[in-house]
């Protein structure tokens, strides 16, 4: 990719595109900017300096600089065979929610060590986590608006503190601990988990339940229609395309079930 310009024949740089996307999608001006800790030097300096020399204005009011995230103590690198993805994590029946909590454990600004026996550790805060707002949402005593107003208060510091989550979550748990079962707790919870993302109301059970693809849905309902014309070949022939794609049909009074290889 290049173009002629007054300086001659040119090629667009690699820290163009952010100042291109930032100004397209957020304007010449926006709160927020993140990255790594790596980008500071060289790729976050010239797209100030170029996004300044096209509008004269800071293109971002915050910058916020992520440490790295460790595994096993380590650089995390395809040579090490170390790289994982949110799909392994699932694979291995994790809810990628139990990640997103065991980040809330360290400060954006410090390093992350990432292990399996630490997910393990959050899956199971996940889990607790879940069931402490299902006991507040099911109680029925009462707490002082002054208490809750106490939890969130602290909350919103330690939010508004740049974004120290550590102390955000020990507030989440306090909530949860509370002796005291009241709703007006779970709904404060919720209010939390505007923030946190953690879908605090949604039992584990429930967001471990695979989502059928797409292709795989359409070829189970043309089974069906087959089925009901009494069509047993091109029945017998769409459950054998299904299994191609990863899924077993077994076939019930009730109707089947499906199963993944």
């Amino acid at each position: 990719m290049k173009w002629e310009s007054a300086w001659g024949l040119c090629y667009p740089g690699w820290h163009i595109e952010c100042s291109a996307m930032g100004r397209k999608y957020l304007g010449d001006t926006f709160d927020i900017h993140t990255g790594g800790i790596d980008l500071v030097p060289t790729h976050h300096e010239n797209e100030i300096a170029q996004s300044k020399g096209a509008t004269g204005k800071m293109p971002a009011n915050f910058w916020m600089h992520c440490e790295f995230l460790l595994v096993d103590g380590g650089k995390m690198s395809k040579s090490l065979g170390n790289t994982y993805l949110v799909n392994d994590l699932i694979e291995k029946k994790y809810s990628p929610l139990a990640y997103r909590l065991m980040c809330f454990s360290s400060h954006y600004r410090n390093k992350l060590n990432f292990t399996w026996e630490s997910l393990d550790s959050n899956q199971n805060s996940l889990i607790k986590l879940k069931e402490g707002y299902q006991k507040h949402k099911e109680g029925i005593e009462e707490v002082e608006d002054s208490q809750v107003d106490e939890y969130k208060n602290r909350f919103e510091d330690a939010i508004n503190d740049d974004m120290n989550m550590p102390v955000a979550i020990s507030v989440v748990w306090d909530v949860v601990r509370n002796p005291k079962k009241s709703k007006k707790l779970s709904e404060l919870l919720l209010k939390f988990d505007t923030v946190l993302g953690l879908d605090m109301d949604i039992p584990i059970e429930e967001m471990q339940k695979e989502e059928v693809p797409e292709d795989v849905k359409k070829l189970l309902d043309e089974r069906n229609l087959a089925r009901e014309e009494k069509n047993w070949e091109l029945s017998d022939q769409i459950r054998d395309a299904i299994k191609e794609k990863g899924y077993i049909v077994k076939d019930t009074k009730e109707g089947f079930d499906l199963e993944k290889i």
